[in-house]
């Protein structure tokens, strides 16, 4: 099998032991990616209620073809209520992938409209109009990859749409990330807030670290070996700002990821539109936490 990128662990690690806290097990986790896997680059997305139904959204997945390739992706879409109720789950979408190159991209668009297709919660169809959902419903798209040998695989991995009001929250802030395990606070003097979408946002700037090309923070930070962009990925669902799992800086297998009650944490100050966001990066295989809390402060 093919390797197609492989981060060294000892650069990193040496340079989490020189820089950080001499934690030996924060290192990062080997990217190889295994034939037949999918890798969703869509994880959130945001309907903002209101929106016309027929605008589309889009979503982003690869695949790495191994000794067996994957010929196509079914799609299924459920609804869940912001108290816990579940739809039937239907097929949204089946993607053909090309199999033409080892690592393979495609996207794919849908709108309200496809979402509330053939979907009912207790026996009752979801709503032409949108203004009778509840903020926080949403729903899940999961993938389904059906191989040439006849296997097929349900990855784990999801893209999740919430309805949502209006976000904005795009812009340049100062960034003062804490580690409340040890006291150590990582800083960087200017963090761009990018809109990917309404109320879907990525920040440039995760923990201590920062990418190569990136502007270093305070004295204490860290640049990751490998990768362009260090932040994450956050939706902002009238003030409640939430992570979907993630993979650090796009690049290594570390999972950035968010707990429950962090996200009943990560909040914003209205008047100032000081954001604050609690959430933790996984090390050593995802099997040891580091807890962090990010301050975005408007510039």
């Amino acid at each position: 099998m093919k390797k197609i990128f492989k981060i060294s662990l000892f650069l990193f690690a040496s340079l989490a032991f020189t820089a950080c806290s001499n934690d030996t097990s924060d290192t990062l986790t080997d990217s190889e990616t295994q034939g037949g896997l999918l890798s969703v680059k869509t994880l959130s997305l945001i309907h903002a209620q209101g929106n016309d139904p027929t605008i589309n959204f889009e979503a982003n997945i690869s695949g790495f073809q191994g000794r067996e390739n994957i010929v196509t992706v079914d799609v299924y879409n459920q609804f869940t209520t912001f108290d816990g109720v579940k739809s039937n789950k239907v097929l949204l979408r089946t993607l053909t992938f090309p199999n033409v190159d080892q690592m393979e991209s495609l996207s794919y668009l849908f709108n309200y409209n496809d979402l509330i297709a053939g979907l009912s919660v207790n026996g009752v169809p979801l709503p032409a109009d949108d203004s009778t959902l509840n903020i926080g419903d949403y729903w899940e798209l999961s993938y389904m990859s059906n191989l040439g040998n006849g296997n097929s695989h349900m990855n784990f991995p999801k893209t999740k749409i919430t309805v949502s009001c209006g976000s904005y929250r795009e812009g340049f802030y100062s960034n003062s990330t804490l580690r409340p395990e040890t006291g150590a606070v990582y800083t960087f003097a200017s963090d761009e807030v990018t809109k990917l979408g309404d109320g879907l946002y990525k920040n440039s700037y995760v923990g201590p670290y920062y990418c190569g090309g990136q502007t270093p923070g305070s004295a204490n930070t860290i640049q990751l070996p490998a990768g362009t962009n260090a932040g994450f990925t956050f939706d902002d669902v009238c003030g409640v700002f939430g992570l979907e799992i993630q993979n650090l800086a796009s690049v290594y297998t570390n999972e950035v990821r968010q707990s429950a009650a962090q996200k009943e944490l990560s909040t914003v100050d209205e008047e100032t539109g000081v954001i604050t966001i609690h959430y933790s990066i996984f090390f050593t295989n995802n099997t040891v936490e580091r807890p962090f809390i990010t301050t975005l402060t408007p510039l």
